[in-house]
Parts: structure tokens; sequence; C-alpha cells
């Protein structure tokens, strides 16, 4: 374990390492993730000048404990300086100065070709670990029970150069191998289904934290596994080598904009990863084309788990709902595991997602929201927020939209506490699964959930599942009905009526969480916020835009699941009847709200009335006039300037607005 202290719990964490050359030296650079105090990591580089394993010493210097064979010499960097270490003999060659970093985090030393002379081809390993009192060797590690480990155990807390390959979602550790691979073996039952792996089987198996192998090695001894080849005619030629399009699952990186702090902070009970360095996963199909606009997946983690979740426990969901829909999933970290999505974890989503558009072309009429548990429940509260962003949301075994609940963030224990936001979604549908004995996502709330949704209209699959407990009903990873039902959806974009509730709960300006923007009306501002769950609403139509009449359907069926037990399945329908008729005209029953704008434009009324129905006083703007344009209320008229809004203060009661060209 790492201390807490000046090591924030995340002392000796590489985040990145370089090699380079100068005119007259080599370059050895390492970036820390966690640095608060630079007398806190060691690095020790070693190398391996003739690929030959018989030539050169073994055993790593500085107390690191390791051996990798062959290595002719090493370089031990601390902030207090480097050493360049003969590791036939034991002997310091020559001595350097680190150029510390701070802002950087960086560790960086220039060793010159007359003390290490470099050419041909290099094979080059680096462990790291947290300094002793001397600055010059590696520390003896702390355990999880607080106690030192033995003088003789391996001294490292991270290996760098380690491959994918080498540490994959599934690894059977060779502390549980046995057990992993006993499992492995074990008969299916019908809990797990026909199709299905025993569910304690990818738990034990599951690598997060891409460490595993690490740790196997470390616990051996021997890290001659990990290594990078330098070539020094390469780099003297500058050549450079494209980034790789990595399809199926992968970690991606970011440095987000928030300054949180450095290392781990475990405030409040959550244990939270602040660092400006974040890191995500995200899976790339088979078939992804660069430049050919698809899919996106939010793939939101559970609570105690990370962003490697669905690699490691749902192999079967991520093909069936990443490969096979031809999707990019993406799960964020969030800072940690027990965000909620709420805050700098919301924050976070929204970074993630802002980077994914930036490495690959998304298709924003495609994105669905998903997760389990944790990641269930932002399934309902994102949607609810920022309805028009989304296709579908398939929450599973998550609880419901708690965001403006009177009982605050453990409301996900009773819906009865939440305020009924389903007219929110009524324009996506929704796939909900939740297992009747689930103790974690209580059954009877989604009997009220599928009362709110039906009241509402929305189409949507209540999936009712008789698999027992809360995390043998993800392990299972028996999903596969759901998802197709889920299907390839495309959100709606510019509704004929719009019905949104929000409350301050789901505000945060200083992190740019303002979700008051829902199709053509903006600004959204709320007259009353006493408490946090106090709600607004705003109910609007517009004629001008197309719309069926719409009748719905509910039916119900019986599952019987490829990859688990059978199912319930409650489904609301929609059957869309004759074309509604058209007219040039609007209506806004506008509850608690203090300002709101509707884009003209938008709602295909460049010229056209409102009629407003308010329980209070509200400005009203009006947006994306054409310039000219004379807006009337009552006996007053405006006529509208170049840029195109017109601000119109109105009192409680109905009021009538009208705009015309002149």
């Amino acid at each position: 374990m790492y201390p807490a202290g000046a090591a924030k719990d995340n002392g000796a964490d590489i985040f990145r390492a370089a090699v380079g050359m100068a005119d007259n030296a080599s370059v050895w650079r390492v970036d820390w993730n966690t640095l608060v105090d630079a007398k806190v990591p060691v690095a020790a580089w070693t190398f391996d000048t003739d690929g030959n394993a018989k030539t050169g010493g073994s055993r790593w210097p500085a107390q690191a404990n390791i051996s990798s064979a062959g290595i002719e010499r090493a370089l031990v960097v601390t902030s207090r300086g480097a050493q360049l270490v003969d590791t036939v003999n034991g002997k310091t060659l020559a001595t350097f100065r680190t150029a510390v970093d701070m802002a950087a985090r960086s560790f960086l030393v220039h060793v010159p070709r007359s003390a290490l002379p470099v050419s041909g081809t290099w094979r080059v390993r680096l462990a790291a670990g947290l300094a002793d009192a001397s600055g010059r060797a590696f520390a003896v590690p702390i355990l999880n029970g607080g106690g030192a480990a033995a003088g003789s155990a391996p001294r490292v807390y991270n290996m760098g150069f380690r491959s994918v390959a080498q540490e994959p979602a599934l690894y059977a550790a060779a502390s549980t191998a046995p057990v992993v691979n006993a499992l492995g073996q074990v008969a299916q039952t019908p809990v797990v289904g026909p199709k299905g792996t025993a569910a304690a089987h990818n738990l034990l198996a599951s690598n997060f934290w891409g460490e595993a192998a690490q740790a196997d090695v470390l616990s051996r001894g021997d890290v001659s596994a990990f290594s990078a080849a330098v070539d020094w005619k390469r780099l003297e030629e500058r050549r450079t080598t494209a980034s790789p399009l990595v399809r199926g699952w992968s970690n991606r990186w970011y440095a987000t904009d928030l300054n949180l702090g450095q290392g781990v902070d475990a405030a409040n009970g959550s244990t939270s990863f602040v660092g400006r360095v974040q890191p995500y996963a995200v899976y790339v199909p088979r078939g992804y084309e660069p430049g050919q606009a698809t899919p996106l997946t939010l793939f939101l983690h559970s609570a105690s788990s990370n962003y490697n979740q669905y690699a490691a426990v749902n192999p079967r969901l991520t093909r069936e709902l990443c490969e096979e829909r031809s999707s990019i999933c993406l799960t964020p970290e969030a800072f940690g595991s027990g965000g909620l999505y709420v805050g700098i974890a919301e924050h976070d989503t929204w970074q993630v997602w802002r980077q994914a558009a930036l490495a690959y072309v998304l298709d924003p009429d495609r994105t669905v929201v998903t997760g389990y548990s944790m990641g269930g429940l932002a399934s309902f509260v994102m949607p609810a927020n920022y309805p028009e962003v989304f296709a579908a949301t398939m929450p599973l075994d998550g609880g419901f939209d708690d965001a403006c609940s009177t009982a605050g963030a453990a409301a996900n224990f009773s819906i009865l506490s939440a305020a009924d936001r389903s007219a929110n979604t009524h324009w996506m549908p929704a796939v909900v699964s939740d297992s009747y004995t689930d103790e974690l996502s209580p059954y009877p709330n989604n009997a009220e959930l599928a009362r709110r949704l039906s009241a509402a209209g929305n189409r949507f699959s209540l999936f009712s599942t008789t698999t027992p407990e809360h995390i043998t009903t993800d392990a299972a990873d028996g999903f596969t009905a759901q998802v197709a039902a889920l299907g390839t959806p495309r959100r709606t974009v510019r509704p004929a009526t719009v019905d949104y509730t929000w409350c301050a709960n789901v505000l945060d300006p200083k992190l740019g969480l303002v979700p008051t923007s829902v199709y053509w009306l903006s600004g959204l501002a709320q007259r009353d916020h006493a408490a946090p769950s106090t709600t607004s609403r705003v109910v609007a139509t517009s004629a001008a835009l197309a719309a069926d009449q719409v009748t719905s359907q509910l039916d119900t069926s019986v599952v019987a699941a490829e990859d688990g037990p059978p199912m319930h399945v409650l489904t609301n329908r929609w059957n869309a009847g004759d074309r509604l008729p058209m007219r040039k005209t609007a209506t806004l029953t506008l509850t608690n709200v203090k300002a709101l704008t509707l884009d003209v434009s938008a709602a295909a009324l460049p010229t056209g009335q409102a009629r407003v129905e308010s329980d209070g006083p509200v400005l009203l703007t009006l947006s994306h006039l054409q310039p000219g344009t004379v807006v009337r209320i009552g006996d007053m008229s405006l006529r509208v300037g170049a840029s195109g809004r017109v601000g119109l203060r109105l009192q409680t009661g109905a009021s009538k607005v009208a705009w015309t060209r002149s």
C-alpha cells in the first residue's frame, strides 16, 4: 500500500516515461502521477545493451530486490540526483543532476555519451518505488495491514513497459489461478444460464487496474518480462510512428481542467483519484472506419468499481452492446468509485465524451447511455437532465431518477421521495432491467417507475429478472434480451411538445453543469429554489412542428432468456395515427419559472403567436427572430433589432404574445 502524507497514497505511480537523444547525451525522463514532495519517489532504469541475457548482471541496484538477466548498466534516479551503476560489480560509475519540474511532476536526467555510450538497440526496463531516508535507494514497502514487508521482498510499486497483451482484462493471477480455473469448469446452472459463466470466475479473474501480471512478476522477483526496445539510430534520425488505432477495449487518458489536488482523496468515505491525469476506457468495434460517423454508448461503471469494469466482468455484454451494435463504448473513471455521476463525476463524464469526439467520428444522433448499479442510476438521471442529447437509455439494476429528491443522495431506496420527471424523457425510449430480489435496487421502486413512465406515455420495456443478488446479476453477464430491445435508436431533435422538470440539485455553475436548455427552449431559471429539491416545470408545444397522434399499448410477456433465467417483460409501445394539424401557434405552461427563452426558428415559428400561462411573473425571451419583426403583447409593440432577440416581462396568469414581419 502507498502511505498517506507526502506520498498522498499514490507516490510512485509512473504516468509517462520517455527516452531521448541530445547531441552529446542520452535523456531519461519519468513523469509522476503524483508529486507533492520530490523526495518521495525513486525510479530505476536498467539497460541490456547487447541483447544477450548471458552477459552483464541480473540484480537491480538500490535495494530494489528484483532481477532481470543480461543488464550491463542501471540508472537510479531520485530528486537528489542520479547514479549510473555497473550492475556486474554494483559500483557507481558516475553521478548526475536530476532536473525536477514540480509543475510537470517530472524527473529528467541527461547522461553524457562519454559516460554512457549509446548505439544499436537496447532492451530498457523501468521500475519505481518510494525512496528511503538516504534518498538513493528503494524503501521497504508498506503492506495492506500497515506493517512493513520483509526486507528481502521486492520494493517496487510500479513497473513500466507492460503491454496490453500482458495485462488482459481477465487474468488468472498466481494466487487465485487454481480457484479461477476450477470455476471456469463448473457446470452451468439456471442462475447464470446455459451460455453464462460462473459469476465468481470473472470476478476473481478481473484485472481492473491492469496490474495483475505486474503483481505476479513482482512476487517472483524476476521482471524480465517487462521491457521496451530503444533503437538509437531511429531516435537519431528523428523517425516518428503514428498513434495506433486500437480496436476492442483500451485505456486512454486526458488532462482534466479541474485542479482538485493530487493523489488519493478518501474524504467522506469515498475514494477519489483527483490528479490532473484522468484515465478512461474505450471500446472501438472491429468494423470502425476512421471518418465514418459511429454511434456512441456511454457505459457508466458501478460503485466500488472502475473504468475497466465491463472489459473485465461483462465480456458478453460488451460484445452485444458495443461490437454487434457497431458502437464505440466509453467508460469514464469519474474521479473514483462512488461519485454517483454528479458534481465532479459528471464533469469528468462530459470531458471524456469530448475526448472521444476528438479521437473518433461520433454520430450525435445515436448516443445511448447505460450502466449497472451506480451506472444504472446515472442512466436515469443524466437523460432526465439532458434529454435532447440521448437517443435511448438502458439502466441496469440502478434504481431510478433521484436527482430532485427530498431525501437527498440516499433516496434510491424509495422512489416516492423523488419528483416525477418521467415526461422529461418522453421522446427517449428506455430499456430498464431489475431483479425481483435485488437488495440494492429494490424492485417496488421499479413498479412505481413503470407506472410513472406509462402515465407519461413513454416508450419503455421493463425486464424483471429472477437472477438473485445484486453483484451476481452483473457478473452473470446475462443481458442479451435487454440489448436486443435497445436496438439502434436515433434521438428526437425537434419534438412538437417539451415537458421538462428540473431543480437546483442538478445545477452546478462552478463546474459548468447547467442543464438549462432543452430542445428549442433555453435559459431556464427557477423563481423559487429555497430547497435543492424544489422543482420547476415548463410544458411547451409548437403546433408548427410536425407531430402524429399517438396511442400507447401496454403488453406483458415472458422471455426465455438464452443467457439467464426466464424474465417478465412489461412493454409500452407507440402506435402512430394521423398527422396533427399544423398551426403557427405555441403554448407554454410554466410552474415556478423565473425566465426562459423560446427559439422561434427551432420551433418553426418565424412568425406566430404564443399563449403563456404562468403561476408567477416570468421573463420570456424570443430568440432568432428576423430583424424588423414586430412583437405585440397587449397594447405594446416592439420592433426587433439586429440581435434577433426581445425580452418580455409577463405577469402571473395568462398572456398572449404575437410576432409578425412588417
